[in-house]
């Protein structure tokens, strides 16, 4: 795991390169909330050279996303789910109101924050709504898709199944961001094998891993955001091991 400052300020730094250099960023997220909370585009999606579209089902959180990027011309906002298999359809989501970060086609991945505070009683908290869906192969199949440069999915858990879908398809954006939290650890090694092999650096933060596209990115910036990732990494595996154990003396 890496610092948080570090991750953002990576994610930020590649992100300015990708607005400065390509004539059009076409961008693609997928649980995309309020577009705010823990998303790192939304200092760049204003940009003239910016397209892109985001999709989110649930329709409080919809209008949240509606009222923070409006006004981006470039953004086309979604109010559907996207799965992995087609037909896209309708289908049952979870939803917990007073926490709209958490919603999933994975109950257990929801039920699962009943370890942190004030969520004991999360599975009570659940609601089950209907969402209109589309498949990645309806997406794909849509006459003005066209593959993205930046890719966020933010699933709870559902975004291994994503990845299955459109990695086959030959999509390779510069910059991929992928929660990994609910994954589980052997399809989070697979998506990151993948994406080692296919020559992305990876910076893995506690809840997401970001693969940066080598030849997308000027070698010297590079060798930066690694030295800044290893750094970071080494100091904390310091502070972990001079840290006292819990309750006890060393």
């Amino acid at each position: 795991m890496y610092h948080k400052e570090s991750f953002a300020a990576i994610d930020d730094a590649a992100l300015r390169h990708l607005g400065a250099t390509l004539p059009v960023v076409r961008y693609l997220v997928i649980g995309a909330n309020d577009g705010l909370f823990g998303d790192p585009l939304i200092a760049h999606t204003g940009g003239a050279n910016w397209r892109g579209t985001l999709f989110e089902p649930v329709p409080d959180s919809f209008a949240r996303l509606q009222a923070n990027y409006a006004g981006r011309a470039g953004a086309r906002l979604r109010r559907q789910a996207v799965v992995a298999d087609a037909p896209g359809g309708v289908r049952t989501f979870h939803s917990v109101p007073t926490a709209p970060v958490l919603a999933s086609f994975r109950r257990d991945t929801i039920e699962s924050h009943r370890k942190f505070a004030g969520l004991e009683d999360i599975a009570a908290q659940i609601v089950p709504i209907e969402v209109p869906c589309v498949a990645v192969a309806e997406l794909v199949a849509e006459a003005d898709f066209e593959p993205p440069d930046v890719l966020l999915t933010d699933t709870e858990g559902y975004d291994y199944d994503l990845f299955a879908a459109w990695w086959p398809l030959g999509w390779r954006p510069a910059y991929a961001r992928i929660e990994i939290a609910h994954v589980g650890a052997a399809r989070r090694d697979a998506i990151e094998a993948e994406l080692a092999a296919a020559d992305y650096a990876l910076f893995r933060y506690d809840t997401d891993v970001c693969g940066l596209r080598r030849d997308a990115f000027p070698v010297e910036d590079m060798r930066v955001w690694t030295l800044l990732r290893d750094a970071t990494n080494v100091g904390l595996n310091l502070m972990a091991k001079l840290a006292p154990p819990p309750g006890g003396k060393r």
